[in-house]
């Protein structure tokens, strides 16, 4: 497994572990301080405790088991998306430890009251719904999502045009298919291979005089001849 991989799947763990503390802490605090549709003002917002039997705004009011359910099925989706990508940027790891936190978040009050426990309110906007640190970890996740999704799932490579000599536009590949590390290793040996040919290829051609290209050496009577010719001369 690579550094880098063990490095966003630890970096991964800490952020679900330290969302989900931060959720269900701070819900366990502000429950035990206030009784339900209690709570104080913090300017711009309001710490009231509030069970949210349904979803967002109410919605599917009392169908807690359908809730579960869609939780559960959305956890699977995070988690097999999350799995199928192999490249795992840093942002999707993150993206993926906030929609996961949140939703796990949500799902334990679901499992164990039957409800939600929000409790953080627009003081400026008291129609806006009450929600939790979950469910704000859930909204960016989502929006970390979208953004993930323009940046890498969405862009497209461009192929670049090349007009030859006689102007016939021939188009390259944008990518080529990596080699394997068998294909490596192989083309390295291959290399490897080639060098000890040549190498022992000079070698004897300097030791035995032939010609590489016919392979063929010069008899032994020429160079007698020759030597003879050479006592004449002198």
């Amino acid at each position: 497994m690579k550094k880098s991989l063990i490095n966003k799947i630890i970096v991964l763990s800490v952020l679900i572990v330290v969302v989900l503390a931060l959720d269900l802490v701070t819900k366990y605090v502000f429950d035990g301080m206030f009784a339900e549709g209690t709570g104080v003002s913090l300017g711009i917002f309001n710490l009231i405790i509030v069970y949210n039997h349904g979803a967002a705004w109410g919605i599917f009011s009392g169908n807690q088991v359908g809730l579960v359910i869609l939780s559960l099925v959305f956890l699977a989706i995070f988690i097999w998306f999350y799995i199928k990508d192999k490249k795992k940027s840093w942002l999707l790891t993150v993206t993926f430890a906030f929609l996961c936190a949140g939703c796990i978040g949500n799902l334990y009050d679901r499992l164990v009251f039957g409800y939600v426990r929000d409790f953080i309110q627009f003081a400026f906007w008291q129609s806006f719904p009450v929600f939790n640190f979950a469910d704000v970890f859930l909204t960016v996740g989502v929006v970390m999502f979208v953004i993930y999704l323009l940046i890498y799932a969405f862009k497209k490579e461009k192929t670049p045009a090349v007009v030859d000599s006689i102007g016939k536009i021939v188009v390259e590949e944008a990518e080529k298919e990596e080699k394997t590390e068998k294909d490596k290793l192989e083309d390295s040996k291959n290399n490897q291979n080639a060098m000890k040919n040549s190498t022992k290829h000079n070698e004897f051609k300097t030791r035995s005089g032939k010609n590489p290209r016919s392979g063929r050496q010069k008899p032994l009577e020429d160079n007698n001849n020759d030597n003879k010719a050479e006592d004449k001369d002198e």
